[in-house]
């Protein structure tokens, strides 16, 4: 099987600045930003205190295609997971990661959904233009 690989890429930008470039492109790739998920936050509310410099969040992308999962539901194991990004400050600089899975994956995964494999992993490939269309 194809490894998957763990998207890596960086940028000068802030966070937050990534994160509104994101959501002011993510419709020219067919996608909106859906959540962004405050990590800091979530910690926090949750008792669990985190460093002063702790700074990630967790942004959803979402695409709303409702009639692929009409044919099978187990599509939607696949399609959440790699709508996920990852976006943390470190040392003045953005760090994202996204990890896409490839056509080999989804084909292992829903072997019976032979296109569905090869659009999946051309929408996965669309967020990683995405990502370096908001760098």
């Amino acid at each position: 099987m194809e490894n998957t690989y763990l998207y890596r890429t960086k940028t000068p930008k802030s966070v937050q600045d990534f994160i509104e470039s994101l959501k002011e492109n993510a419709s020219k790739f067919d996608y909106y930003v859906r959540y962004v998920f405050d990590k800091r936050q979530e910690y926090e509310q949750r008792g669990i205190s985190v460093d002063d410099h702790f700074n990630a969040y967790q942004i959803m992308l979402c695409s709303f295609n409702y009639k692929g999962l009409q044919k099978n539901i187990e599509r939607l194991a696949v399609l959440l997971l790699p709508k996920q990004v990852v976006a943390y400050g470190r040392n003045g600089v953005t760090n994202i990661l996204y990890l896409p899975f490839s056509e080999e994956f989804i084909r292992e995964v829903l072997p019976e959904d032979e296109q569905f494999a090869v659009n999946q992993s051309k929408a996965c490939q669309r967020i990683i233009k995405l990502i370096e269309a908001s760098k």
